[in-house]
């Protein structure tokens, strides 16, 4: 039996792995792009290219949960993109401006990511766990 993963989490996961790949263009090809302003050196290169590095590895493993529309995997890329999102909905304030951009910023992360991909991951853990049981 063929599970059908949600239309909605498809286009969660386009979105993300739209993200993913500006992110990671911007990390090793075009900083500005991503963090005006910055200044780019030996330290910040390899910085950069390590936040790259991740970015392009989460945008393979999305790729292959579109391709594959298996819940179990897809589920595991949802646990991981949530658990991304949760470390940069708290590292964004702490390195922002104090005042209401911060909590904005917080509340962005917390609305448009973690809880429709927390959402997410609880869906597809329970379409995985009923695929198992037939």
């Amino acid at each position: 039996m063929k599970t059908k993963i949600p239309v909605w989490i498809n286009i969660l996961q386009v979105v993300i792995l739209a993200i993913l790949s500006f992110q990671t263009y911007a990390c090793y090809i075009n900083p500005e792009l991503f963090y005006p302003g910055a200044v780019t050196n030996d330290i910040s290169r390899q910085v950069l290219y390590i936040l790259g590095g991740r970015n392009a590895l989460m945008a393979v493993i999305s790729l292959l949960a579109l391709v594959r529309q298996n819940p179990r995997f897809y589920s595991f890329a949802f646990i991981m993109h949530s658990l991304r999102e949760l470390q940069d909905m708290f590292i964004l304030p702490l390195t922002s401006e104090p005042g209401t951009g911060a909590i904005i910023n917080f509340l962005s992360f917390l609305i448009i990511f973690v809880i429709p991909e927390i959402s997410a991951y609880v869906k597809l853990n329970k379409m995985a766990n009923e695929l198992e049981k037939i």
